[in-house]
């Protein structure tokens, strides 16, 4: 077939410029039917990518395009550098069209003339199983304006997936941002309806003049369509893939922001912060209770909890008239007890700030005495003298 075609590169004269590849205008000297040849270049696209779409374009040769309004696939050839796809030419996109139209708004009878067709091929590519999954302007071509204005054809399926492989799809990124419907933006399964996502989206813009949507990335795509359909709906959001996750997430940083506050007054205490949701687990539990990630949460909790509980046994906390407090291990007599001073509120450097002046504690080895079996730190008592410790001199 490649010897039957006389090839010119450009996206000239009707060819358009796909989303996975180029094309180009070509003439069969057989017969002079002038074709567009999609060109594939191996070296930039995967394997299966071009067996992909090829075998999607196999399925719809034996479909009518004329009723489907789909673009009619006529042959495929490969040499040792490139994968060529033959289709009809058509005459130019709608972004083609509007941009040479000054962008200006397309009366609502034009919009339901194409909106009828693409609804048409969308139907046809249901019965197929398969999902267009890249509907937009530049895809959505012209056939011949001056003999039949504004009858279209769907085209490029670089993109396109059958609903099983959409099942299998974990983290879809697919559709162009402007069109990409919220169940991809969300992390969500998916259907065919991502298509009828971006018709909807097609025609506001044929009417506007400019996109709907216009974010600049995911987040701003997300920010334009709260600020027209408002806000999703919780369980909408909590069957994304991952949500127990972020859920928790967000209870995490709920219990932050009450704990870093400039108040003191107004911060969180230990006791109130146990009863928290994040602490509880009450938040995860309310809508991921039968989740893996729940389960393990709660195992967690609890094997922290009851190891808290047996370490608990063995530790104790006594105060005692010096204003100290000790810790050690219950039932253990002779054992070493750190004993850690407790401030009174006197003058910062005075003995009376961590204990008696007149016991002396005992000379022992720099930095650690052991006074009546408990071991001290030395800077508690001061020197070994028992004289208090050097001020800190100011900064030069």
């Amino acid at each position: 077939p490649k010897k039957d075609l006389s090839v010119s590169v450009g996206s000239e004269n009707g060819c358009w410029e796909g989303t996975f590849g180029e094309v180009a205008q070509g003439r069969r000297r057989s017969t002079g039917e002038v074709v567009a040849i999609k060109i594939l270049k191996k070296k930039r696209y995967h394997g299966r990518v071009v067996k992909k779409e090829l075998k999607l374009l196999q399925a719809l040769r034996g479909v009518d395009t004329e009723e489907s309004h789909i673009v009619r696939f006529l042959e495929s050839f490969a040499d040792g550098a490139c994968t060529y796809l033959v289709f009809e030419l058509l005459e130019q996109n709608l972004r083609d069209f509007q941009k040479k139209n000054n962008f200006l708004p397309l009366p609502v009878r034009h919009i339901r003339t194409i909106t009828v067709q693409l609804l048409a091929a969308l139907l046809k590519l249901k019965e197929l199983s398969t999902i267009h999954a890249d509907l937009k302007p530049e895809n959505i071509m012209l056939v011949d304006h001056a003999r039949y204005p504004f009858h279209v054809k769907l085209v490029d399926f670089g993109s396109a997936c059958t609903l099983t492989e959409a099942c299998h799809i974990k983290q879809p990124y697919i559709q162009t941002r402007f069109y990409r419907a919220p169940e991809i933006l969300l992390g969500l399964p998916f259907c065919e309806k991502v298509d009828v996502w971006s018709l909807g989206c097609v025609m506001a813009e044929l009417h506007l003049g400019w996109p709907l949507y216009p974010g600049i990335n995911e987040y701003d795509q997300v920010r334009y369509i709260c600020s027209t359909l408002g806000l999703p709906r919780g369980e909408l959001l909590c069957a994304a893939p991952g949500e127990e996750m972020h859920c928790d997430l967000r209870g995490m940083v709920a219990l932050l922001k009450t704990m870093l506050t400039w108040d003191s007054q107004e911060r969180i205490t230990p006791s109130a912060a146990l009863e928290h949701p994040f602490i509880s687990l009450q938040q995860v539990k309310s809508s991921f209770e039968a989740t893996q990630y729940y389960q393990l949460c709660h195992k967690d909790l609890r094997a922290s909890r009851k190891d808290h509980r047996k370490r608990h046994k063995n530790l104790f906390f006594s105060p005692n008239g010096s204003g100290e407090a000790e810790f050690g291990t219950a039932g253990t007599r002779g054992s070493p007890v750190a004993r850690c001073p407790v401030p009174t509120g006197s003058r910062r450097g005075s003995p009376t700030a961590h204990s008696n002046p007149a016991q002396k504690p005992p000379a022992a080895a720099p930095g650690w005495c052991r006074p009546q079996g408990r071991w001290r730190c030395r800077h508690c008592w001061g020197s070994a003298s028992g004289s208090p410790p050097a001020p800190i001199p100011p900064s030069a």
